[in-house]
């Protein structure tokens, strides 16, 4: 794969690993509704795409690492790696590897259950086809902010990015990005809650430069031992383009995410 190595480095590279997740179902299930609060995961999530517009039809599967690096004084640095892989069927048929994005914040202490993560975003070119990828190198800053107590979390992140590099034939690309969460605890390790990653793209005309998506969802943590434990959720999107006739109504999907000790993706 073209950035199989860079996407290795990125693994290998930093700190001393986080503190290992709570052993507690219903603490860690809190934790994992917080991508600020430093456990390690690495989860699959599949999208079922039905409704109407061309390109939307088909099945999504991202792969996300989150991976976080402890500081001295109760600092952080979190990390987000993610290859979605794409089988979209209209009148042909398009399978590949989208676009290989990497975000990194670097996460001050918890204070009056506040966490506040500040750094950067961004997307490199690992598409296998034109139109799983924009072909360009993209980067931009980046901030969140989550509030999380025994029982709701809830955030904000905000991104912007811009092209920095690609081939000269292909459009430039900076959009920005918001992603909106809201989760309940319900006890017994089940959680629940509502997000949207809302996209605005300042390249694209008319209604195309919005892309507004809402998720509920609902989800069980389950212990497999001390040390392991896996997240199971069932999701429901909604997809529109404002500005004219929505599309791609609906998706449904599942998300599977692994909680690994400290040391585990390297030692």
């Amino acid at each position: 794969m073209r950035f199989a190595g860079f996407y290795a480095a990125m693994l290998l590279t930093g700190g001393a690993a986080a503190e290992q997740a709570p052993i507690n179902p219903d603490a860690l299930a809190r934790s994992l509704a917080n991508p600020l609060a430093g456990s390690t995961t690495i989860s699959t999530e599949m999208r079922l795409a039905a409704g109407e517009g061309q390109g939307r039809h088909g099945l999504v599967n991202e792969f996300t690492i989150l991976r976080p690096f402890s500081l001295p004084e109760a600092w952080m640095i979190a990390t987000f790696t993610k290859l979605p892989v794409t089988m979209i069927a209209n009148s042909h048929q398009y399978n590949g590897l989208g676009d290989v994005s990497f975000d990194a914040f670097l996460v001050t202490p918890p204070r009056n259950n506040l966490y506040l993560g500040l750094g950067f975003t961004s997307s490199m070119p690992a598409a296998s086809r034109a139109g799983l990828g924009s072909r360009n190198w993209e980067a931009g800053p980046a901030a969140g902010l989550y509030y999380q107590d025994d029982t709701i979390t809830t955030g904000l992140r905000l991104s912007q990015r811009w092209t920095m590099a690609g081939p000269t034939n292909y459009e430039r690309t900076t959009i920005s990005m918001l992603n909106a969460q809201f989760s309940l605890g319900l006890g017994n390790a089940w959680t629940t809650g509502v997000s949207t990653e809302l996209r605005y793209d300042w390249e694209t005309s008319g209604r195309f430069r919005w892309t507004v998506p809402l998720t509920a969802s609902l989800g069980r943590v389950f212990m497999i031992n001390d040390e392991y434990a896996a997240e199971l959720s069932g999701l429901v999107t909604h997809y529109a383009l404002t500005g004219g006739p929505q599309r791609s109504v609906w998706e449904i999907g599942l998300s599977l995410r692994f909680v690994v000790p400290r040391g585990f993706l390297f030692r």
